[in-house]
């Protein structure tokens, strides 16, 4: 959207010279007062609005980055495991590792979840 070629404070400050016969000085002055009070609130509006686009892109970029993390502590732990299973681990340290990767699997599906859903 384009932005406004006026804003509300602009309106406020504007004279508007009196001629005869015109339109009644009053109702102008009422229009422009009710223009003025919507302008505002839009202003206001987009001013929050852009303000929580900020924190949710730096939030985005928060859960991208913990998601690598997360993505390249998965894959360093399944390489682990790889080299654990080949020198055949008891079965108690081996479903120890598995529970590991099952809660950093679980991990990362959230992240990824919010990160879908932002």
């Amino acid at each position: 959207m384009k932005k406004p070629n006026i804003l509300a404070e602009e309106i406020l400050h504007e004279k508007i010279p009196q001629e005869f016969p015109g339109y009644k000085i009053e109702s102008v002055n009422s229009l422009l007062d009710k223009i003025i009070v919507q302008m505002k609130y839009y202003e206001d509006e987009l001013e929050q609005m852009n303000k929580l686009l900020e924190e949710k892109n730096k939030t985005i970029i928060d859960l991208e980055q913990k998601a690598t993390k997360y993505q390249s502590l998965a894959i360093s732990k399944s390489t682990e495991v790889d080299k654990l299973t080949k020198v055949h681990l008891s079965n108690s340290d081996f479903v120890k590792q598995s529970k590991q990767i099952d809660t950093l699997e679980k991990t990362m599906k959230l992240i990824l979840e919010k990160l879908e859903n932002k």
